[in-house]
């Protein structure tokens, strides 16, 4: 053990997590998705890629969803509300509580567009989930666990596909953060990865004629699928690398509950 892995090891001695912490050389990761409103046909794609992969994900659903009431032990369900529009009345609890009647089974949260703080914070812990995954790190090294004040764990992340190619960044697998310590979770989104949109400005422009996204029919977005090199592409070379690599894949409630499926 070099002496830099031995103070990252004395650092982190009393932390429970540490085993997720990639100190010693990447070893651990977790796939997460936001569903944004995907009809299920992208999502079921989306699915079957990690299927092949046997790569495990958690998706957090934002309406519902039969496809992801059926899904295996390999994927995790957990809930995307979007603050952005509460209710009139009732504000934010409405948007956790109807999504957590659909998925009841859910333990994680991760708001859309990232609107989280401290009412939402507590309206999960009283919904009875144990954690939220509210906040990017955007390819920050040593990302960390931690318990807020209501209990909840805390789980930031640290790369997704959107972000990637909203800052017109070249699809080049060393953009995802595996070379430093630190909690690995990235995120991918079911219709970037089905249309294998090459920048989010080519999702925009075929999204924006569906006010229900969810209703898009198949018929006539995939005709619209881009065919050159683009997320959905990138994916299945980053799942490749990932799984040369030898590290473990996780759901995010097994990382929570430090045990591996």
């Amino acid at each position: 053990m070099t002496d830099v892995s031995a103070r990252f090891d004395g650092l982190f001695a009393a932390d429970p997590f540490a085993e997720f912490y990639n100190l010693n050389g990447f070893s651990s990761y977790a796939m997460t998705a936001d569903i944004d409103w995907a009809p299920d046909y992208a999502v079921a794609d989306m699915l079957e890629i990690f299927s092949e992969f046997g790569v495990k994900i958690t998706c957090y659903a934002t309406h519902r969803s039969t496809l992801l009431r059926g899904t295996t032990p390999e994927v995790e369900v957990g809930l995307h509300p979007d603050y952005t529009r509460p209710h009139p009345k009732d504000g934010f609890r409405p948007k956790l509580l109807e999504l957590k009647d659909m998925f009841p089974d859910a333990v994680g949260v991760r708001s859309h567009r990232n609107f989280f703080g401290q009412n939402t914070a507590h309206l999960a812990a009283e919904a009875g989930l144990r954690y939220d995954s509210s906040v990017l790190l955007w390819r920050q090294p040593f990302c960390q666990i931690y318990q807020d004040q209501w209990g909840l764990y805390r789980l930031p992340y640290c790369w997704e596909d959107g972000i990637q190619a909203d800052m017109r960044l070249p699809w080049t697998l060393d953009i995802v953060p595996t070379t430093t310590p630190g909690l690995k979770i990235f995120n991918i989104h079911p219709i970037f990865i089905y249309l294998n949109c090459p920048n989010d400005d080519y999702r925009r422009a075929i999204v924006k004629d569906y006010k229900d996204l969810t209703q898009a029919p198949r018929a006539a977005i995939e005709p619209q699928r881009f065919d050159g090199y683009g997320a959905r592409r990138f994916l299945v070379d980053l799942l490749t690398e990932l799984k040369a690599t030898g590290a473990q894949d996780h759901r995010i409630v097994d990382i929570i509950t430090n045990k591996q499926r």
